[in-house]
C-alpha cells in the first residue's frame, strides 16, 4: 500500500514540475532579458553606401550588435557584407545547401520569390506583441506581408521622382515652384527643353522596370499582375505607357542610349537633361559632386500620381538553428534608434513612423518623405523577380523599333503567364 501511494506522490510531483517549469519557462525574466537565447547568427547586408560613408555604415551595425548584446549577451553576432550584384542568387545558392545568413535583407518581390520556395521563416509568432506595430503605416505591413504572414521588418523606404535641373528650368521659362504634376504639363517642359537642345529626362533601359515601366504603368491606372494573381499589363493603361516611352524616344526627349543605359546621372549633373529621376541616393551623389542646381519635383500621373519605391527589410532564413533570436535581433535593427541612424546615413526613408524626424531640418528629404504616400513596392509575386529581364527585353525591342507597344505589351503578359505556368501558379 505504502509502495502505491508512493507511486501516486512521486508521478504528481513530476507532473507539477513539468508544469512549473513551463510556467517558468513563459515568464521567467531570465527569458525576457535574453538568457535563454544563445547561439550564433550571420547577418548578411550589403554596401548601402559608397567611399566615405562605409565606416559610417560599419559603425551603425556595430551599435546594433552592442546594444543586442545588452539585452542578449549569449547571443554572438556577426556581420558579412556581400555586393549588390548577383545577391538573389548567392543568397538562394547558399540557402539551398544548408549554408549562409540567419538573416538577411530582402525587397517585397523577392520576399514573395523566396517565401514560396520556402527558404524564408514567417516571422508573425516569433515578433511577440512588443514591437510597435502601430509605428509602421499599413503599406508598409503589407510590404512585408505574404499570404497573411509576416515576413520581415522593415528598415527603410524609398520613392523615386523627378529631380529638375534649375538652370535648365529657368531658361526654359519653367518655374521651380510650379513643376508639372501630369504627363501633358511634363510634355510641355520636355518639348520646350529639346528646342533648347536638352534632353528632357533620364531614362535607363538597361536597370530593372520597376524604376523606369512599371512607374507609368501605375499613373496610367493600370498595373502588371493584379491583386488577384492576373497579368493585366498588356491592357489599354500598359499599352499606354509604353506608347508614351516610345514617344519620348522617337522625339529626342530621352537620350540616344536609353535603350541599354545604366546610368545618366553624370549627363544630368554636367546640364545635358532637364530632369533626372533618383532617390534620396540621388541626393548623396549631388552632394559628392558639388552639384546643388536642383529641385524636387512630384510624381506625375496620368490617370494617378504613383511611383515606384521600395521598402526594405531584414528576414530570417528558413535553415537558420537560432529563429527566435534572429526574430529578436530584427527587432533590434529595425527600432526607432537605429532606423534613424541607418536612414540618415543612406538618405532612405525610414518605415517607421517615429523616426521620420530625422528629417525635419533637411527640406529636399523632407519633401521626398511626403512623397511616399504615392510609392509602391513593386510587384509582389513569386515570379516578379524571374521576369523582369523579360520585361525589359520587350521594352527594348519596341524602342528599338522591332514591335509595337501592343505587340511588346502582349508578349510581356505571355512571358509572365509562361513563367507563373512553369512555377505551378
Amino acid at each position: 500500500m505504502k509502495k502505491k501511494w508512493l507511486g501516486v506522490f512521486l508521478a504528481v510531483l513530476l507532473v507539477l514540475t513539468l508544469f512549473s517549469g513551463c510556467s517558468s519557462k513563459k515568464s521567467s525574466s531570465e527569458e525576457n532579458s535574453g538568457g535563454e537565447l544563445k547561439g550564433e547568427l550571420t547577418v548578411w547586408i550589403h554596401p548601402f553606401v559608397e567611399g566615405d560613408l562605409k565606416a559610417k555604415q560599419t559603425e551603425i551595425f556595430n551599435n546594433v550588435a552592442k546594444s543586442f548584446n545588452e539585452k542578449y549577451p549569449k547571443v554572438k553576432v556577426k556581420f558579412e557584407e556581400i555586393p549588390w550584384a548577383n545577391r538573389e542568387q548567392k543568397i538562394l545558392t547558399a540557402l539551398a545547401s544548408n549554408q549562409g545568413p540567419d538573416v538577411f535583407y530582402i525587397i517585397p518581390d523577392m520576399m514573395a520569390q523566396f517565401a514560396e520556395k520556402g527558404v524564408l521563416t514567417p516571422i508573425t509568432d516569433l515578433l511577440g506583441d512588443d514591437w510597435d506595430k502601430e509605428d509602421f503605416a499599413q503599406t508598409t505591413l503589407d510590404s512585408v506581408t505574404y499570404k497573411g504572414e509576416i515576413y520581415g521588418l522593415p528598415i527603410l523606404r524609398e520613392v523615386q521622382t523627378y529631380f529638375y535641373n534649375t538652370k535648365i528650368l529657368k531658361e526654359i521659362g519653367g518655374d521651380p515652384n510650379r513643376l508639372p504634376t501630369t504627363w501633358d504639363e511634363f510634355n510641355e517642359l520636355a518639348k520646350k527643353a529639346v528646342e533648347k537642345g536638352y534632353f528632357a529626362r533620364t531614362f535607363e533601359g538597361g536597370n530593372t522596370p520597376n524604376a523606369s515601366l512599371y512607374p507609368l504603368i501605375w499613373q496610367a491606372g493600370g498595373d502588371i499582375i493584379d491583386k488577384n494573381g492576373n497579368v493585366v499589363i498588356n491592357q489599354p493603361e500598359g499599352v499606354k505607357a509604353l506608347e508614351l516611352i516610345q514617344d519620348w524616344y522617337k522625339n529626342g526627349y530621352i537620350p540616344k542610349d536609353s535603350i541599354n543605359s545604366l546610368d545618366h546621372f553624370t549627363p544630368f549633373v554636367e546640364n545635358k537633361i532637364l530632369a533626372a529621376w533618383g532617390t534620396g541616393v540621388t541626393v548623396n551623389l549631388m552632394k559628392e559632386r558639388g552639384f546643388t542646381d536642383f529641385v524636387v519635383g512630384p510624381p506625375l500621373k496620368d490617370k494617378e500620381t504613383a511611383t515606384f519605391g521600395t521598402t526594405g527589410m531584414f528576414v530570417v532564413a528558413a535553415n537558420s538553428k537560432n529563429k527566435e533570436a534572429a526574430a529578436q535581433l530584427i527587432k533590434e535593427m529595425t527600432s526607432t534608434e537605429h532606423a534613424k541612424a541607418f536612414n540618415e546615413l543612406t538618405k532612405y526613408i525610414p518605415a517607421r513612423l517615429s523616426a521620420l524626424s530625422i528629417y525635419d531640418n533637411d527640406p529636399v528629404m523632407k519633401q521626398l518623405s511626403e512623397y511616399v504616400q504615392y510609392a509602391r513596392p513593386g510587384v509582389i509575386h513569386p515570379v516578379a523577380r524571374t521576369v523582369i529581364p523579360k520585361i525589359q527585353a520587350e521594352m527594348q525591342a519596341m524602342m528599338e523599333g522591332k514591335k509595337t507597344p501592343k505587340q511588346a505589351a502582349d508578349d510581356m503578359a505571355k512571358a509572365i503567364e509562361e513563367e507563373k505556368e512553369k512555377e505551378g501558379l
